[in-house]
């Protein structure tokens, strides 16, 4: 009897002596892969239609029902409401001032002189 309870003893002392053991955090596996990169932000394409001036100016011009939006080079954009037109088609917001007809074009700022445009 004396015998079996040394043995009971001994497990009891085992289990616990076995509770206080650190496991080592390393298992061993694989650490999960790191999370993918966030994508690359969305670049609009330009819209509309590109004008080469004959004085160096370049612009996109997109248009709409009754108006069109001029994106300058340096990304100003001015909207220009439609106005009547005998022929062909112009777009005026009192300072910009946009006529065109087939590929050809003229364009105006302020009181300057117009200067002539085409579309590639």
């Amino acid at each position: 009897m004396r015998r079996s309870l040394s043995i009971v003893a001994l497990c009891a002392l085992a289990l616990n002596l076995a509770a206080c053991v650190t496991t080592p955090t390393d298992s061993g596996m694989a650490a999960p892969p790191p999370p993918p990169p966030p994508p690359p932000p969305v670049v609009e394409a330009p819209t509309g239609v590109l004008y080469t001036c004959q004085d160096g100016t370049t612009f996109r011009i997109a248009f709409s029902e009754k108006a069109a939006t001029v994106t300058l080079k340096d990304g100003t954009r001015l909207h220009l409401p439609q106005q009547v037109a005998a022929s062909g088609i112009w777009y005026s917001s009192g300072k910009h001032d946009f006529r065109g007809k087939g590929r050809d074009a003229t364009w105006t700022v302020g009181k300057k002189m117009p200067t002539q445009c085409v579309t590639d």
